[in-house]
């Protein structure tokens, strides 16, 4: 009988504080793509600052696994199934998933990650401009009408060939990873002539002197616009409140290392990356100013303006601070 009780007493505790009653994720996922966008994942798995963070909060000793994918419409997927917990995506990607999941899973931005320029590089000598692409050339980059580079590749279309005509180059887009489309360009005879790519690997192409630039975000975007956010669902903000916030503290000290010491971060995402550019290639990448590492926001409104006028957003927000948790707008403009 007073096992009983202890029973009952115990379920009836539990149901009355469910949510201090339920322990937090033992083991974080983040799932991130490939370049030095994504530099401060790297400072952080291999300075091991989420295990730091997460000890500092109480959470004891947790397991980090991070895990990388082509782009973002593949990483919303596993965010979606539950695979994984937070993900990077580009503008477009959190616009997608934030749409997707409203009123239901609640996806949304826990912080931004960088700011970096996007430039459609060709290797085709009679390619001047987006006007001479024809059918039998392909542009390659991450996921085609989705990507970042995907929905910039429409925005300079429409501003080319009217709104309209906003996908008139969609049919010769190819989904390719960064690190094959360079070898890609950089290689022999192929159907690929150009890639909208993302740092390092728009810069390692320009040291070939048969590829240009023909286009950059820089044409499109005149302030500064968020190249990533990282998102997750709010369930799992709710379910894991010391973790969630373990996370952020562990981002927040990674973007100052690698905004302290850009050298040893480098190295740092040469070791991770298993990347074989020479630590100098990398440095001169860094050296653009255009480069950022923060985690301010921009330029959301830009993209959520654009697919909500041509149509490819079914359910636009009526303000892009929407998208974001409150802690992920601290100093955030227009």
């Amino acid at each position: 009988m007073f096992r009983s009780i202890v029973a009952v007493a115990a379920l009836l505790g539990a149901l009355a504080f469910p949510h201090s009653a339920r322990a937090e994720a033992t083991t974080l996922r983040v799932a991130k793509q490939f370049g030095v966008a994504y530099m401060q994942f790297m400072v952080m798995e291999d300075q091991k600052m989420i295990e730091k963070q997460a000890k500092a909060a109480g959470l004891g000793d947790i397991a980090v696994e991070f895990n990388q994918f082509r782009s973002s419409d593949v990483m919303n997927d596993a965010l979606l199934s539950g695979s994984v917990d937070f993900v990077s995506l580009g503008i477009p990607g959190i616009i997608t998933i934030w749409s997707k999941t409203k009123g239901n899973l609640d996806v949304k931005a826990a912080s931004s990650l960088n700011v970096s320029p996007l430039m459609l590089m060709v290797r085709d000598p009679s390619i001047k401009s987006i006007r001479d692409f024809k059918d039998h050339h392909k542009i390659a980059l991450p996921a085609v009408k989705v990507a970042m580079q995907a929905i910039m590749l429409q925005m300079a279309a429409a501003k080319e060939f009217g709104d309209a005509k906003f996908n008139a180059l969609d049919h010769l887009t190819v989904s390719m990873a960064h690190p094959d489309a360079t070898a890609a360009m950089l290689g022999g005879p192929s159907e690929i002539v150009a890639n909208f790519s993302s740092a390092p690997f728009q810069y390692r192409q320009m040291k070939n002197p048969n590829i240009r630039r023909i286009l950059s975000s820089s044409d499109l975007f005149t302030d500064g616009l968020s190249f990533n956010v990282i998102a997750t669902t709010s369930k799992f903000r709710r379910d894991n409140p010391k973790l969630y916030g373990a996370f952020r503290a562990a981002l927040k000290e990674a973007t100052d290392f690698i905004n302290a010491d850009k050298r040893r971060a480098a190295e740092i995402y040469l070791k991770v990356s298993k990347d074989r550019t020479p630590v100098d290639e990398i440095m001169e990448v860094l050296a653009d100013p255009a480069i950022q590492y923060t985690l301010k926001p921009g330029g959301i409104e830009s993209f959520v303006s654009f697919m909500a006028k041509v149509g490819t957003l079914k359910n636009p927000p009526a303000d892009w601070r929407e998208m974001f948790f409150p802690e992920a707008l601290a100093g955030a403009g227009g």
